[in-house]
Parts: structure tokens; C-alpha cells; sequence
């Protein structure tokens, strides 16, 4: 039996990013408006997430996949995007105290309109802000193996998710959508008005989904110095087309920053450790639960013995977060808690 391969440099790579984004959506509630941290990690470093994450999960779901098998690896892609689906439910519904919440303290108190909203943000986006990553993740891996299983090349895949992932920068950023020919611009207000967002399984996740598959596939490896060097240099394009473009959600830039992030630290390998698994589970943990963190301390702020300045407010949101993250994590590896291994 061949040796199972650790990539430990993901799964710190994972924890760090998971980290920026939880950073970005607490600096885009609490922190005011000129720091600079707004830049720094709200529009710059916390971009690179999503796209890294897209990569690692088609990097082992397609490892999985037999094209070969008696049916092309359907049970696999279909098992994974139940997982997936049950997620998002779940966590959906755990989020729903807190989406009351924001409706009862909101000035839109039309029960049926927030209802048709609510429809709307769970089918197309999300009904809480990190969540739309779950039902882009399923999109993009049940499409991207539908293409792979109908005989596309993997450049063909690629070109296809570029060109979807070029036409959504542009669509999600008004520095380029206005720059559109009028009719052009009136049909994606159109787009917009009913599927509400282009960071989807689509526009988002398709050609980062494939990259993943490629990685899978693919022989050609880039040294890690000349991964390491092309990283630095895309994160410099990258801080330049946050700064020039206003661009904070999708950005063209990161492309070639995921995919240098993702062949550097997928060389970073090691002997099986029990830290590596806990912190790759750990990055779940805070990635899906960091809102609520957000909800505790504005509940809690009136009591909290550290002053409201960004210092004390990161510390009383991380720490207790960290916190849970390292006890869900720890605790599910007893045998009465595992059934936590489930919502994440």
C-alpha cells in the first residue's frame, strides 16, 4: 500500500487564511473606516483566501475520483456535494437566531418581502457573509466534473473557468462594470437583480475548482524557490489592483497568487503528526463559526473589562474564538464527539 502523502503546508496555509478572512469581516464591522488594516487585510491578503481554498478542495476531491471506474467517479462527486449541501443547511440554520436578530433590530420590518430575500440569499449567495462559499463549492465541483466526465481537456476546463472568472471580476467591481458598454451594463444590473452576486460556484469557483483538478493531474511541477518568488510577485500585482481598482471581492490577480500559494506549500510535506489534522480542522471551525464570535462581543462589549479600541476588540473576539475552534477540534476526536466531524 503506497504511503498516505501529508501536505502539512497546506493545512497551516489553510489555518492562516481562514484566520484573514475572519479578520476582514470583523475590521469591516468594528473598525473605522481610515485604519489601514482595511486595506491591508480587507481587500489585500484575506483575497487570496477563497481562491486557495477552491484549489485544495478540487486538489482532493478529483485525487479521488477514477474517471476509470464503472461510473466515472459519480458516487464520489455526488457523496462529497451531500456533505457539502448538509453543511450549508446546518449551518444555515444556526445562523438563524442571529438572522433574526439583524431583521428585528433592521428598519425593514415586511415579513413577506424579508422572507422572499431570505429565499433568494440561500439559493443564490447566502443568508450570512462567509457562508456563500459552502453552494459555490458544490456548484463549481459538480460542474466542473460534469465538464470532465463529457471529454474536456483540462485546458479546456481551464480556459472555460478563466474566462467565467475574468467576466465575474468584472461584473462584481464597479471600477470595471461602469467602464461597460450601456446595454451591457443594464444586462448585468438584470443578472443582478435576480442571482444578486457573481462571487458564485460560476463566475468564482469553476476555474479554481479545475486548477485544483490540474494539480491532481498534472506531472509539471514548479520548484518551491520559483513558486515561492512568482507568490511574492503576484502579491505585489495583487496590492497594486486592490489600491488602483477598488477592487475588494473578486480579483484578477489572485489567480496566479493562489496558484503560486498552492504549488509552494503543497511541497511543504513532513512525517504524519497530530497537529497538522487539528489545524486544518481548526481552519473550519473558524471560518464557519467567526460570526457569531462578532455577535458575542457587541453583546457583551458593556462588560468587557478591555477598551473598544482595535487591540482589545481583536483579542476579545479571537481569543474566544481560537479557543473553540482548539476545543471543538480536540473534542471531536473522542469517540462520543465525533458526530461533531459532521459540521465541518
Amino acid at each position: 500500500m503506497a504511503e498516505k502523502i501529508q501536505y502539512n503546508g497546506l493545512d497551516v496555509v489553510k489555518l492562516l487564511l481562514a484566520v484573514t478572512v475572519a479578520m476582514r469581516h470583523m475590521i469591516q464591522i468594528f473598525y473605522p473606516v481610515e485604519s489601514k488594516w482595511r486595506l491591508v487585510i480587507g481587500a489585500w491578503l484575506s483575497n487570496l483566501a477563497v481562491p486557495v481554498f477552491f484549489i485544495i478542495a478540487g486538489f482532493f476531491l478529483f485525487g479521488k475520483v477514477d474517471e476509470k471506474s464503472a461510473d466515472g467517479g459519480q458516487s464520489v462527486i455526488l457523496r462529497y456535494c451531500g456533505r457539502i449541501l448538509r453543511m450549508y443547511l446546518l449551518w444555515s440554520v444556526i445562523y438563524l437566531p442571529i438572522d433574526y436578530s439583524n431583521w428585528y433590530h433592521s428598519q425593514e420590518r415586511d415579513v413577506k418581502a424579508t422572507i422572499i430575500h431570505y429565499i433568494q440569499s440561500f439559493v443564490f449567495s447566502s443568508t450570512t457573509v462567509q457562508l456563500w462559499y459552502l453552494p459555490a463549492l458544490l456548484t463549481a465541483c459538480f460542474v466542473v466534473w460534469l465538464g470532465f466526465r463529457a471529454g474536456l481537456k483540462l485546458w479546456q476546463l481551464l480556459l472555460a473557468g478563466g474566462l467565467l472568472f475574468i467576466a465575474g471580476c468584472i461584473g462584481d467591481n464597479w471600477y470595471f462594470n461602469e467602464q461597460l458598454p450601456h446595454r451591457m451594463y443594464l444586462l448585468l444590473m438584470e443578472y443582478v437583480r435576480y442571482f444578486m452576486t457573481m462571487r458564485n460556484g460560476i463566475f468564482y469557483g469553476c476555474f479554481f475548482v479545475a486548477l485544483g483538478l490540474w494539480f491532481s493531474r498534472t506531472r509539471i511541477r514548479i520548484s518551491f524557490r520559483c513558486a515561492a518568488a512568482g507568490f511574492v510577485v503576484s502579491m505585489m500585482l495583487m496590492l497594486y489592483e486592490v489600491i488602483r481598482c477598488s477592487n475588494t471581492n473578486m480579483v484578477l490577480s489572485s489567480a496566479p497568487a493562489a496558484f503560486f500559494l498552492f504549488s509552494a506549500a503543497s511541497q511543504v510535506r513532513g512525517k504524519e503528526f497530530k497537529l497538522y489534522p487539528r489545524l486544518r480542522a481548526m481552519s473550519e471551525w473558524i471560518y464557519l463559526s467567526h460570526v457569531y464570535f462578532f455577535y458575542l462581543y457587541a453583546q457583551t462589549a458593556r462588560w468587557n473589562p478591555l477598551p473598544p479600541t482595535k487591540k482589545g476588540i481583536t483579542i476579545s473576539i479571537f481569543g474566544p474564538m481560537f479557543a473553540f475552534a482548539w476545543g471543538m477540534t480536540v473534542l471531536s476526536e473522542r469517540k462520543s464527539f465525533r458526530w461533531l466531524k459532521k459540521m465541518i
